[in-house]
């Protein structure tokens, strides 16, 4: 008997991979001939941009499992608003490379984003930062500080916590694949992610999924991922309070997939940060309440501002 637990006990976990691998193989058929919008090599790897628009510069960072459509609303928006806009295709997401041996690590793409801002012409930016792609925006305030004008953080992840302390023992290859297969290509898991990203369903357009959902069919997204995950071991300590930049914090009140106390361990830290919190909102915030956010957002990007702390207040 002891025997039959034991190999029920290894069949499980191995059916799971196993289910995993069948699932990433059957659904990331397609390739990366065709790219919306603009590439440049960048550090050995093809990166898709888009870049529109003429005056001050903005940079838009997706997150884990994003891409650059996950902005569609705040690109238009701000290009009509007079600002040039460069949306950013993360390395491993989106139309860029599925580039496995490049530094994925927070430090790493921030680095990539500004080698991508020197080839394309742009000294200096605000940046404009959701879930990990605040992280990344942090990282690259504190490294680059120069090339940095503000940071919208929009439900950021916060650096130094971007893996759960209880994960982390088994934060390792076959675990990550089939988190990341199941959430990318199993229906019942992405439409539980999807929903818990929103207050109201019906923010959930066909066409938003849509736009959620292609770039994951791309061939070797799973293990993109999958690398990406296990690059956040090789975070490189960064210390907030040393980060100077005028900072807008955007969060969504309702957000369970990042709490508020993430948006008040930000506010705490960063000396020159104000803390916006919207309404009958969750982690999609820019999405669910497209008008409240991106009033903040343009009121922050064309104000004069004070080195002040600023405290936080909740939209109506």
């Amino acid at each position: 008997m002891n025997h039959r637990h034991w190999l029920l006990g290894a069949l499980c976990p191995l059916s799971l991979w196993a289910f995993a691998r069948l699932l990433s193989w059957a659904n990331e058929r397609r390739t990366l001939n065709e790219r919306p919008y603009r590439t440049a090599m960048v550090e050995g790897a093809c990166i898709h941009y888009r870049d529109e628009g003429q005056g001050p510069a903005v940079v838009l960072i997706h997150g884990m499992g994003g891409s650059l459509s996950n902005f569609r609303r705040t690109f238009e928006l701000l290009v009509q608003a007079g600002f040039r806009v460069l949306a950013v295709d993360l390395l491993g997401f989106g139309y860029s490379d599925r580039a496995l041996w490049a530094d994925l690590s927070p430090q790493g793409h921030a680095r990539t984003i500004v080698a991508l801002m020197d080839e394309v012409g742009v000294g200096r930016a605000s940046l404009i930062g959701h879930s990990l792609g605040g992280a990344i925006a942090l990282h690259l305030a504190y490294r680059y500080p120069e090339r940095v004008e503000r940071l919208v953080l929009v439900s950021s992840a916060v650096p130094g916590r971007l893996i759960p302390g209880l994960l982390r023992p088994i934060w390792w290859d076959p675990v990550l694949e089939v988190i990341v297969s199941f959430c990318l290509h199993f229906w019942p898991v992405r439409e539980m992610l999807w929903r818990g990203g929103v207050y109201d369903a019906t923010t959930l357009t066909p066409e938003l999924r849509e736009a959620m959902r292609r770039p994951s069919l791309i061939r070797g997204s799973t293990r993109a991922m999958v690398a990406t995950g296990k690059a956040l071991l090789r975070e490189a300590p960064l210390k907030l309070q040393e980060i100077r930049h005028p900072v807008l914090i955007l969060w969504g009140a309702e957000d369970s997939w990042l709490d508020l106390r993430s948006a008040y361990r930000l506010i705490s830290s960063l000396p020159n940060a104000r803390l916006r919190i919207v309404p009958r909102a969750r982690h999609m915030v820019l999405e669910e309440r497209p008008e409240e956010a991106h009033a903040e957002i343009l009121a922050f990007l064309t104000q004069k501002l004070t080195p002040t702390l600023c405290h936080g207040d909740l939209l109506s």
